[in-house]
């Protein structure tokens, strides 16, 4: 916990953030009754996902008090090769700083 204190937490310290982004595939497909609230969804086995827009997090991190270094949607490709599928992920990719005081 000290390392992360000083590290992170401290002047200079960064943070990076991935998480999924807003409009990803696995978000588009979740069927009626699914939807929590905006950007939130229950999956089938309970488990909830939020799907972030740049935005959200610039907001998160600032409030916490971190500066933004970079904070981009960043698109991958998943390939299935037996079921001949190609579906695009989208994430949003982050790095934050503490500044320096």
């Amino acid at each position: 916990k000290q390392w992360y204190q000083r590290r992170v937490r401290g002047p200079g310290g960064h943070l990076l953030f991935r998480d999924y982004g807003l409009y990803d595939h696995a978000m588009l497909r979740f069927k009626p009754g699914h939807k929590i609230q905006d950007q939130f969804y229950v999956r089938q086995d309970g488990t909830r996902a939020f799907y972030f827009s740049t935005e959200d997090t610039a907001r998160i991190f600032k409030e916490a008090g971190f500066e933004t270094v970079v904070n981009d949607y960043v698109t991958r490709e998943t390939v299935n090769k037996k079921e001949n599928l190609s579906v695009p992920r989208i994430f949003v990719q982050s790095q934050f700083r503490k500044p320096v005081l």
